[in-house]
């Protein structure tokens, strides 16, 4: 029986949903790429890959335990980037910056305690970015010279998702299955009741 496409992550606020689509827009006439949707943007915390619906529960408990010792925390969006490198991107993202340390604490503890559920721990480091689009085909090199410096849109991180992403022709589609309230976490986000495409 086929599991459930599960990550973890930080759903963005519409001011950097925003941003994002300004940014693909600026940069879609450069190349073939498939840009992010709005109510695809993200930063994942971390991929789980196909999950038994029965483990759902438990993911999402573990989730709300480490979330809850922590206090929210301010974020921003930084300058453009890309995989392996902006020059050849295959992929391009948003930076972020703010109090990262918070934000890596964060998730390494959810790592370990999903690692303590039995979830494989990622051999490469975190590094906390926004993706804005993928390349269809070849890297698109002309976006590092068309890259302008954008402003920052500040946001606070108030909660922690458990993500079900359904893959299809149009794109992924996203579906929250639960959340990990910062201490004292806020409402600034959507609720529940929705699907998300990217």
């Amino acid at each position: 029986m086929a599991g459930i496409r599960t990550f973890i992550a930080l759903e963005m606020p519409v001011a950097v949903k925003r941003q994002v689509v300004f940014v693909a827009r600026h940069l879609s006439h450069l190349g073939q790429m498939r840009w992010v949707k709005s109510e695809g943007v993200h930063l994942t915390l971390k991929f789980l890959g196909d999950v038994e619906e029965n483990r759902v529960v438990d993911i999402v408990s573990a989730v709300q335990q480490v979330a809850s010792k922590f206090q929210p925390f301010a974020l921003s969006t930084a300058g453009l980037g890309g995989f392996p490198r902006l020059e050849s991107a295959r992929v391009l993202w948003l930076g972020v910056e703010g109090d990262l340390e918070q934000l890596r604490i964060l998730q390494g503890r959810i790592a370990q305690k999903l690692e303590d559920l039995g979830f494989e721990r990622e051999r490469r480091p975190f590094f906390a970015h926004v993706t804005v689009g993928r390349a269809q085909r070849k890297p698109v090199r002309a976006i590092a010279e068309n890259a302008t410096k954008w402003r920052a849109v500040n946001f606070s991180v108030d909660r922690v998702s458990v993500m079900k992403s359904t893959l299809r022709p149009e794109g992924a589609v996203y579906t929250p299955l639960g959340y990990g309230m910062l201490e004292g976490g806020g409402s600034e986000y959507p609720g529940s009741d929705r699907q998300i495409v990217s």
